[in-house]
């Protein structure tokens, strides 16, 4: 008598290989997409003013490979100006031990932004996003602790360079009022 066990474990790869080649067919055949940015319904941006190296850099990184939008040096060639204020990083105790010593900080992340066309027509009034991050604090791991605040910082700024470009790319500029 033949045991059918040899055989299970060829079946069990066919089922995982054909599993993984039709389950994203049939989740694009349905209209599934990953979510990405908003497609623009402008061409260029002009942004004044810095938000901080790493949300700066980021910033131009998204616009340059995730969009069609052009970064231009003048704000009267821009479809857009987007006006931004550096990224305020503040901390707040959330909670003590026993011994009354800090053991959770709230960390925080504001941007200050607002966006106009060249001709100074209001598209976003003055905004603020904000971004926090729960921060477990210990006497003992003293030496990490910092890299893991800077962790946290840095991971905020580009939550909040993502949160902005879905508000930017959302809107719908009066077009033609650029001097191209």
């Amino acid at each position: 008598m033949r045991s059918l066990a040899p055989l299970t474990p060829h079946f069990s790869g066919l089922w995982k290989t054909i599993f993984f080649v039709l389950f994203p067919l049939t989740l694009g055949a349905c209209g599934f997409h990953l979510r990405g940015l908003p497609e623009a319904q402008f061409h260029t941006l002009y942004v004044d003013g810095k938000m901080g190296d790493v949300a700066d850099q980021e910033l131009k990184l998204e616009i340059l490979h995730q969009t069609h939008i052009t970064l231009v040096k003048q704000s009267d060639k821009a479809d857009v100006v987007l006006t931004l204020s550096p990224i305020q990083n503040t901390q707040q105790i959330l909670t003590l031990n026993a011994e009354g010593t800090v053991s959770q900080y709230t960390l925080y992340a504001r941007l200050s932004y607002r966006a106009s066309d060249n001709l100074g027509n209001e598209l976003i009034p003055p905004s603020t996003l904000t971004v926090t991050r729960l921060y477990n604090y210990n006497v003992i791991q003293i030496l990490g602790k910092p890299a893991e605040q800077q962790l946290l910082t840095h991971d905020m700024q580009i939550d909040l360079v993502h949160q902005l470009l879905h508000r930017v790319l959302a809107l719908h500029p009066a077009l033609g009022t650029a001097a191209h």
